[in-house]
């Protein structure tokens, strides 16, 4: 006999309980009308708590909206409407729950933000089963792919310089320059949450990775672009033949985008275990 994959139609849904995503008794006697719409609660707790606060239970109202595109929205279907994906929601927690750091678990906070004390995002304290995409983890992949296609030809321009005779074909007066362009947007863009936490770190007395990193290549940043914009400001002796200084905004560049890689493996790995506790909130039985 094969298994039972009906998917959950808007009835159903309309039927849990919005606090608490159980599926009450249809004789529950814990209930209440909302928008015109009967709500049953598998317990007088769930009762108590939505009265608390309606809005702090979308489901409520996503399921009561269901109900209603299930019940009226058939019409439309022979007039050629068209249906478009939902865009995933961001990761959230259940309502009351509170935020910790994975690396300091005495940091405890009402919403999502940094650890005072380390920089890394907060995850939720209790893990919930509708918990969406990691929203940290788009960005920094987002930031780590837009570091990397910059950060390449600037390290092939740069290593080029020593060994494979770049001079010849980018004039050493320009090579700066490029330099610049390339790795400006990576070290202000890319690197910027790096800087942020940095900053934080030392408002919060509570030095950390970030502090270094921001420090090392905003140094490196600035240097570089002083030498660039104004390179008779430094001794004739740090100055070639052609009048340039050298610069580092290759290091700087290069550093930001590997602490990126890192930033990904990392936020991933936990999502990876993040995922595993979902899979077993799935489990747990749906009805009360």
């Amino acid at each position: 006999m094969s298994a039972n994959t009906n998917p959950t139609t808007p009835d159903e849904k309309a039927k849990r309980d919005p606090v608490c995503g159980m599926t009450p008794k249809a004789d529950s006697p814990h209930r209440l009308i909302h928008q015109g719409a009967e709500v049953l609660f598998c317990s007088a707790g769930c009762k108590s708590k939505f009265e608390a606060d309606p809005s702090a239970y979308p489901a409520a109202q996503e399921t009561h909206a269901a109900a209603e595109h299930h019940a009226h929205g058939h019409s439309g279907h022979g007039a050629g409407c068209h249906h478009h994906a939902a865009t995933p929601a961001p990761k959230t927690a259940a309502p009351g729950s509170q935020w910790t750091c994975p690396m300091h678990p005495e940091i405890l906070r009402d919403g999502p933000g940094d650890c005072p004390i380390c920089g890394m995002a907060l995850e939720p304290l209790t893990p919930s089963a509708s918990d969406g995409p990691n929203p940290e983890l788009r960005d920094m992949k987002r930031r780590f792919v837009f570091g990397l296609v910059l950060s390449l030809p600037l390290l092939a321009i740069e290593m080029g310089r020593h060994f494979f005779g770049v001079d010849h074909f980018i004039p050493p007066a320009i090579n700066p320059w490029i330099q610049m362009a390339l790795a400006t947007p990576v070290v202000l863009w890319a690197g910027w949450p790096f800087f942020a936490r940095g900053v934080a770190s030392v408002r919060n007395r509570s030095l950390n990775m970030f502090s270094l990193i921001a420090l090392g290549t905003g140094a490196a940043w600035i240097y570089s672009m002083v030498a660039t914009i104004a390179p008779n400001v430094f001794p004739a002796e740090l100055r070639s033949a052609h009048g340039t200084v050298p610069v580092y905004f290759e290091a700087a560049a290069v550093i930001i985008t590997l602490v990126l890689l890192g930033q990904v493996l990392e936020l991933q790995a936990r999502e990876a275990t993040g995922g595993a506790i979902r899979a077993l909130l799935d489990l747990a039985p749906k009805t009360a």
